[in-house]
């Protein structure tokens, strides 16, 4: 062993403990220093650049992440894959099991609850605790013994907590102040940024089309498309509106409105109670001056992946219709309980690419129309990290159009083809 001193096995330790180092890197690139031992010369230094195709091989079959690996304390959300990548961006919401992140190099992405192995947030986060679905036995046993809850009370079902959290893959850890909560990792049913701004609160998108066509015909229509979402953990309030209105030679060919309201509670992972859902809809060539639908219903999600969801919901209803003209001796207003169904697919078919389908339906009496149908296909093909460029087919058929004092019956159906341009926000 080399003493102060002497220099006697300098150039051995020196090239074994910088060639041990290099091993230790995995092959790549790594110098060598090797240096004389002899007294009378003065040391000289080496560069060896030598790897065999079988090292370089190794090392890249042996990179797998540091799973010890911690982010940083900044400003940055941080999530880990099972694969042990971290990912920094901003939490956008976990619900229905999964996670909604808007990465700071890749846009906007979504995981499954299940691949996520840790997260960090920089935000305050609100949080729901699920103590309706019992985990399973292996989980029954793991949970067995440990203190959860370090200070404060144990919270109870369907209660919110909120702080800066941190997500292990058998815990999950709330920061309030002085007060440290830590909870099963099982428990957690879902999670949205909270912390005194309401404007973390919602998301939304919106479509705008515009024709204008002059010279022998002067035409004007214009269509328009907007989606708004509130979000907690434990609620879901949902606003969309879909409008047409175009004239030819400055007559008006067509006006119609449809908004639509409602509000979901939550009642387990995959299913949530609608309370109250309402509509409100107008299109005088369809001899409709306005109708109001007021309900209330149950929802469930039947598949809840990262690339394809699909929920239906149904429930009844009380409708009120005013019509813009009647046959003689027939009210110009009517009012009927109503079935509501409807069922809505998003299919993130690529990075750029998705589809949205949706399908809302109205049975009622054959005054009021009897059986109604809407329904909207949108295909959103993303040209900027902002700009959506929306492809939407509508469709919308009344049963049996009330007859007007003319004596004319409108047609059933009516179909859009609609092109516009959507910023999501």
């Amino acid at each position: 062993m080399w003493r102060p001193g002497s220099r006697t096995h300098l150039g051995t330790t020196l090239w074994y403990g910088l060639a041990w180092m290099a091993g230790v890197g995995g092959g790549l690139f790594v110098p060598v220093l090797t240096v004389s031992a002899d007294e009378s010369q003065v040391p000289t230094a080496v560069i060896s650049t030598t790897e065999t195709a079988s090292e370089q091989k190794k090392a890249t079959s042996n990179d797998v992440p540091d799973l010890a690996w911690v982010p940083p304390q900044d400003n940055f959300d941080w999530i880990q894959l099972k694969s042990g990548e971290w990912l920094k961006g901003r939490i956008r919401a976990m619900q229905d099991d999964e996670l909604e992140f808007d990465s700071e190099e890749l846009d906007v992405l979504t995981f499954d609850w299940k691949d996520i192995r840790q997260l960090r947030s920089a935000q305050r986060i609100d949080l729901l605790l699920n103590f309706i679905n019992e985990p399973s036995e292996e989980k029954k046993k793991a949970e067995k013994g440990r203190s959860w809850f370090l200070v404060g009370r144990l919270p109870e079902k369907g209660e919110e907590l909120s702080g800066i959290v941190t997500i292990t893959p058998e815990e999950v850890r709330v920061v309030d102040g002085v007060v440290h909560t830590i909870v099963p990792r099982s428990r957690l049913q879902s999670l949205t940024p909270g912390g005194g701004k309401e404007m973390d609160y919602w998301s939304g998108n919106a479509s705008i089309g515009l024709t204008l066509r002059s010279g022998n015909l002067e035409q004007v229509e214009y269509n328009a498309m907007f989606y708004l979402q509130r979000r907690t953990p434990a609620t879901r309030l949902s606003l969309d509106y879909i409008g047409n209105v175009s004239s030819i030679d400055e007559v008006e060919s067509a006006n119609n409105h449809r908004v639509n309201l409602a509000f979901d509670l939550w009642v387990s992972g995959q299913l949530y109670l609608i309370l109250p859902s309402l509509e409100y809809f107008k299109d005088p060539f369809q001899n409709i001056k306005r109708r109001v639908t007021a309900g209330a219903g149950l929802g469930y999600d039947i598949i809840d992946s990262t690339k394809l969801d699909w929920a239906i919901s149904a429930g009844p209803a009380q409708q009120w219709v005013e019509f813009e003209s009647a046959q003689p001796d027939e009210p110009t207003e009517s009012t009927s309980g109503a079935l509501i169904v409807a069922s809505r697919i998003d299919w993130d078919i690529t990075r750029r690419l998705e589809l949205n389908l949706e399908y809302r339906g109205q049975l009622t009496k054959k005054e009021v129309g009897e059986t109604t149908h809407h329904f909207t296909s949108t295909l959103s093909v993303e040209l900027t990290k902002a700009i959506d460029l929306d492809i939407s087919f509508v469709w919308d058929r009344i049963e049996n159009p009330k007859v007007g004092d003319d004596g004319v019956q409108p047609e059933p159906d009516d179909y859009r083809l609609v092109f516009g341009f959507g910023m999501d926000f």
